[in-house]
């Protein structure tokens, strides 16, 4: 059974651990999300990151493709204002938008973005069809999809996913990756999410132990393959969180 971690984060200690969560895995989890939005994704257009947080993935496709335009939409201001300087730290900060915007009504008409793409969001909402429907909507009918979060596994199997992905967090982000765990769907519930979101041309994909997605190419998607650079060490573990065409 779910325990629905809040879907707003408010106070600066959590955002900030959060920040430093999602630091730790750059060059894996998030590398490897961000290699697989750019290559489902066309050359150029708008894109649009749902519950960006402090706005890594964006950024991070902004970087790698410099002819499109990122929104990112998150309901925390707090997560919004470390996204914002996150996004001009890393020089990106004129082709990405951040806005305050809810994932279950997103302020947008439908068709308008050329791809639209989510990490680690799903675990947040109670009906979590609500958002994919959402994003569906948004998305142009040959556009790009791809939402990924984590999966829900059992008491043992989570302690040791906390102990050993999080060896080197704290208490308080080893309480957060806990959290977002006992959040997820399991592996069933994200059969049935993919099932109902009915979204021609998709497919489910599982990444290593811990993810499992929604991912559409689209029909015009870019020509020639875009690696984001790691370090060698990194490498191996961004592979596992890659999607390939």
């Amino acid at each position: 059974m779910r325990i629905l971690e809040p879907e707003i984060m408010m106070g600066e200690e959590e955002v900030k651990a959060y920040d430093l969560l999602t630091r730790q895995y750059l060059e894996i989890l998030h590398a490897g999300f961000v290699e697989t939005v750019l290559n489902l994704c066309p050359s150029g257009g708008r894109f649009l990151d749902v519950g960006t947080g402090t706005g890594w993935i964006a950024i991070g496709v902004a970087k790698h493709d410099q002819v499109c335009h990122v929104v990112g939409i998150d309901l925390s201001d707090s997560m919004l204002s470390v996204a914002v300087k996150n996004s001009v730290g890393e020089g990106v900060g004129s082709r990405v938008t951040f806005q305050r915007g809810n994932a279950s009504q997103i302020p947008f008409d439908d068709n308008t973005f050329d791809a639209v793409f989510c990490h680690n969001m799903l675990h947040h909402i109670p009906e979590p069809i609500s958002l994919i429907r959402e994003m569906k909507r948004v998305v142009k009918k040959d556009g790009a999809f791809a939402a990924r979060d984590l999966v829900r596994h059992s008491p043992f199997v989570t302690f040791l996913h906390v102990n050993l992905f999080g060896f080197r967090y704290n208490e308080l982000m080893k309480k957060e990756y806990r959290d977002s765990i006992l959040a997820a769907l399991s592996s069933s519930e994200w059969r049935d999410l993919f099932i109902e979101a009915n979204i021609e041309g998709a497919k489910i994909t599982k990444q290593f132990a811990t993810h499992q997605g929604i991912e559409r190419p689209a029909k015009n998607r870019r020509a020639n393959y875009i690696t984001v650079p790691t370090s060698s060490i990194a490498r191996i573990g961004k592979a596992f969180y890659t999607s390939k065409p």
